[in-house]
Parts: structure tokens; sequence; C-alpha cells
């Protein structure tokens, strides 16, 4: 054990278990519903089995394409690619380090190492998120809005208002996902049911009422 902690924290290690830590936090709050999974998506809408035409997409959109790494929330990709490097820089740390901790050549190695890391990690990463693609296309790749629009959801988040907002909703066997929005001052928390009235295409986002509101004005 004393081994593991001093290979954890022995740099370059110790570069990707602060990542992990940061990581760790924000999937802790995804699942109580206080930040959106997907916070850090990228406006596109990429399927893992089609063909895809690169010509204007460009920056990091395009290099996520490219390298393999769609069709899944980003921050699923960033967690299975930081775990990966982490497990190559903490083995090269474990069976080739022998210089002192601090020294020089321990500090020029490790910088050579965190960019192999991540090197050796992306292609991986690209693998194993593979079988993940059709489970994440079920549950976030909404329906028409016609067959949404005025079903009832529940509340997922730990809140709802005009910039943030998750609510799943059942449909044919399906649980979805979905982004909503709705004017702060409802109060509307987890666990709250709610109705679906308006979708904004702009960000994908559905505008909701409180399900009591919507049927006192039925």
């Amino acid at each position: 054990m004393e081994v593991f902690i001093s290979n954890i924290f022995h740099y370059p290690t110790v570069f990707f278990t602060v990542f992990l830590l940061v990581l760790a936090i924000y999937w802790l709050f995804a699942i109580l519903g206080m930040v959106d999974i997907d916070v850090l998506d990228l406006d596109m809408d990429v399927e893992s089995d089609v063909d895809v035409d690169l010509e204007g997409m460009t920056g990091l959109a395009g290099l996520l394409v490219t390298l393999g790494l769609t069709g899944v929330p980003v921050t699923v990709v960033v967690t299975v690619l930081s775990l990966l490097a982490w497990l190559i820089s903490y083995f090269a740390v474990h069976l080739f380090f022998f210089w002192d901790v601090g020294s020089l050549m321990s500090y020029l190695v490790g910088t050579a190492v965190i960019p192999v890391a991540i090197a050796v990690s992306i292609p991986v990463t690209a693998q194993l998120i593979k079988p993940l693609k059709p489970l994440f296309r079920k549950a976030y790749t909404p329906p028409p809005e016609k067959v949404l629009l005025g079903r009832a959801c529940t509340v997922r988040s730990t809140r709802v208002d005009e910039g943030f907002g998750e609510a799943t909703v059942d449909l044919e066997g399906a649980s979805l996902i979905l982004r909503i929005r709705a004017d702060a001052a409802k109060g509307l928390a987890r666990g709250d049911s709610v109705v679906l009235i308006e979708h904004r295409a702009d960000d994908n986002t559905y505008w909701v009422v409180p399900a009591t509101e919507f049927k006192n004005n039925d």
C-alpha cells in the first residue's frame, strides 16, 4: 500500500491522479443531478456507424471525430482516457523509474511519459467506448419533438431554471434523459412531475411547467 501511494503521487502519475480526483468530484455532482452529464459536449451530432464528412468540422469537434471519440458524452471519453493514461503512467513509474523523486532526470522522463501515455490511451479509449455508443444513442437521442410535447416527465436534477435542468421520460420502454428549462420561480426540484410544452431547437432543450399547473390550464 505504501508503494502504491508513493507511485500515484510520483511525477508524472500525480498529474493524472489529480485530474481523476477532479473527474470523480464531477461524476459525484452528476449523479446527484447538480451538473449535466454532457456539460462538456460539443455542438455536433455524430453517429458511430455513419461515415462523416469532416469538411467544415474544425477544432476539437473535428479531432474527436477523426480519432473515433464520439458517440458518447465527452465527459465519458475524458474519464476513460484519463484512467488509461493514469494506469500507463503508474506502471511506468513502478517498473522503470529508478531515479530519486524530485531529481532532474525524474522530471525530464516523467514529462515525456505524459504525452506518450495520452497518445497510447486514445486508440484504446476509442475501442472501449464502442459498446457504450448504442446505449447513449438510445438515452440521449430524442424522438421528434411532436412525440414528446405534452408528455409528463420526472425531474432528475437538483434544480430547474432558465439555464439548467434534466428530466427523464419513459417512451416505449426506454428511459430518455432530456435537458429541460423552466422559470426558476417555479422552484422545481428532483422528483417533481413536469410536462414538456415547448422544444427549443437552438440548444435542444425543452421548456416545462409543473404537471399540476398544466392540468389546471388544460
